[in-house]
């Protein structure tokens, strides 16, 4: 049952983001402004927030959208034990006492407030109502290496300890919702579950419009497309293994990176075992962080989009490729495999560890492509259900719930 509380104004805070915070939270808000045109958005938006490779900045995206945008002010950030560090946050924190303080009025003044990254930052002492994301929890697994390091697993441990006292969690799958069960089993504040749809912001481009746009990147043949940064869980290593063995079978094929850290990574897979570099053309192109028409048009030519990644929230490049049409590979880790069920999606799966598996998914996409294009077409239009205004929707019946005080209680 929906609450009868309808909020009226709703404060969104990035401070900071990575590529895919950034373009999460620009969708949120577009849904947000379907969904509910009469909820005044306040977006407080940082200095250090950039939209990727867009002539506009965040600033100017978000207005465009209808929002009112103002700047963050100085934030307090998590506790350092670094004495000189300390001292200097202690100084800071109390030559910028006044404009907290008239910003956390200003919070106040809002019916419910959501930060979308909340991450280096304590939680506000707001009156109004607060939800976050943490996220993920990757943190706290060994994936062959740490993902962090430990000074910053116990960081990350301590600040959504901290947060998780004062506000209420939304995630993406039931997935991350167990995953902080797990991790801290005494949160006072059941996790809200609201899927999400495509990130990117999907641009319709005719066939010879986004081939045209391609080549212009250098891609001159047929490719797979991963897009993916290069930290350990994303397993580009065993994929780069599996291409190998397709390699051999499909010699003009490419494999092209799209991501944070991959400019540079460009060669030859002559072995399974490792990349052999080289500044000339080869069988492995990286293109590094690109705007969200590039990644729109390098989807739509792909031959799939792979995802081998060993733990995530969620297949945020598959939902990409499954809106637009385009046969995807990935791995059958439960978060993704989680979507496939709940938004009745297709896609071929492998066992990320293997690098023989992850080479016959990839093989049974280009050996049977009428079978991928009913995969992806099926796909398609499960997604075309489910868009931003749906996703929104969700957001603001919770936002609603806890403004009037029906969720779960929170000591503040």
């Amino acid at each position: 049952m929906k609450p009868s509380f309808r909020i009226k104004r709703l404060a969104v805070v990035l401070q900071n983001a990575s590529t895919g915070g950034w373009r999460y939270t620009e969708r949120l808000l577009e849904g947000l402004r379907l969904a509910r045109p009469d909820c005044e958005v306040i977006v407080y938006i940082g200095r250090s927030v950039k939209s990727v490779c867009e002539h506009e900045s965040p600033a100017e995206v978000l207005s465009r959208l209808g929002v009112h945008v103002k700047p963050v002010p100085w934030l307090q950030p998590v506790r350092n034990r670094s004495g000189m560090k300390l001292l200097a946050s202690k100084i800071r924190t109390v030559l910028n006492g006044p404009s907290y303080r008239r910003w956390i009025e200003e919070l106040n003044l809002c019916d419910a407030v959501f930060f979308a990254w909340p991450y280096g930052i304590e939680c506000p002492p707001c009156k109004a109502p607060v939800a976050f994301i943490p996220h993920d929890f990757n943190y706290t697994h060994f994936v062959g290496t740490f993902v962090e390091n430990p000074a910053s697993v116990a960081s990350l441990r301590s600040q959504h300890k901290r947060w998780l006292e004062r506000a209420h969690p939304i995630v993406s799958t039931q997935f991350i919702a167990d995953e902080l069960m797990r991790t801290f089993p005494n949160n006072p504040s059941p996790s809200k579950v609201i899927r999400l749809s495509h990130l990117s912001r999907i641009e319709s481009l005719k066939r010879d419009e986004a081939w045209n746009l391609v080549q212009q990147l250098g891609i001159m043949d047929d490719y797979l497309l991963s897009l993916n940064n290069i930290s350990a869980h994303k397993n580009l290593g065993q994929l780069l293994s599996g291409f190998h063995y397709v390699a051999t079978k499909y010699p003009n094929l490419k494999l092209v990176l799209v991501g944070f850290g991959t400019e540079g990574i460009h060669g030859n897979v002559n072995t399974p075992y490792y990349l052999d570099w080289s500044d000339k053309s080869g069988n492995v192109k990286s293109l590094g962080l690109r705007s969200d028409r590039e990644v729109s048009a390098l989807i739509t030519c792909a031959k799939l989009v792979v995802n081998a990644s060993l733990y995530e929230a969620g297949n945020g490049s598959g939902l990409d490729a499954w809106k637009m049409g385009t046969p995807v590979a990935m791995s059958d880790i439960p978060a993704f495999v989680e979507q496939l069920q709940v938004l009745d999606l297709r896609a071929e799966t492998f066992n990320p560890r293997c690098c023989y598996e992850i080479r016959d998914a990839l093989m049974r996409i280009l050996e049977q492509p009428e079978i991928a294009k009913a995969n992806a077409d099926h796909s398609q239009e499960s997604m075309s259900r489910y868009g931003w205004k749906d996703v929104a929707a969700q957001y603001l019946d919770f936002f609603d719930e806890i403004a009037a005080g029906s969720a779960c209680p929170i000591d503040r």
